[in-house]
């Protein structure tokens, strides 16, 4: 009986023991800070789709604007109190069809990179097109309005397309006030 209260005992002792005597490592380094977790974020979190539809009865036009969330992004870094946030928006791309008694006139697609001449690509690199809207019917024209965008910012690059009726062609005009 004795050797058996002994060996529990030595038993109970040795799975204690074991059970506390985990390895830590510590790095310690006074220069620089380590981060250690991450946080990632999705803008929007769901592709979806975006259909917005504008009829001029007395002309017989209709405009359709489309605008699609795409599988690419643009990723902002930074650090907030040791944890890594990753923020991660959509790109995204416009889709305009212009019809006038049911005869297709414009039917295009509109992606940030196609806007490379009209501003620089270190802009183009953080920035997604925000958003594209029907502005005005001018006479003859269709006049709309678009802003390229860095995400949170009021870092814009806005512009004007204009659609010809008479000829069929598309204009591009950078907006005064755009910022750059």
């Amino acid at each position: 009986m004795r050797n058996s209260v002994i060996f529990l005992t030595f038993a109970y002792l040795l799975i204690s023991c074991n059970s506390q005597t985990q390895p830590k490592s510590t790095i310690e380094n006074s220069d620089s800070s380590i981060v250690t977790a991450e946080h990632v974020r999705i803008f929007p979190e769901n592709n979806s789709t975006h259909i917005f539809d504008t009829t001029i009865s007395d002309r017989q036009i209709q405009i359709t604007i489309k605008k699609t969330e795409l599988d690419t992004y643009l990723v902002n870094e930074y650090e907030v109190n040791g944890v890594k946030q990753i923020d991660k928006y959509r790109n995204t791309e416009i889709s305009v069809t212009i019809k006038k008694q049911s005869q297709i006139l414009l039917d295009t697609v509109f992606i940030k990179e196609q806007f490379l001449k009209y501003t620089d690509k270190s802009f183009l690199d953080i920035a997604t097109i925000h958003n594209y809207w029907f502005e005005k019917l001018d006479k003859d024209k269709i006049v709309f309005f678009g802003v390229i965008s860095k995400p949170e910012t009021d870092w814009t690059f806005a512009f004007n397309h204009s659609f010809d009726l008479t000829n069929g062609k598309l204009s591009f005009a950078e907006q005064a006030d755009s910022e750059e």
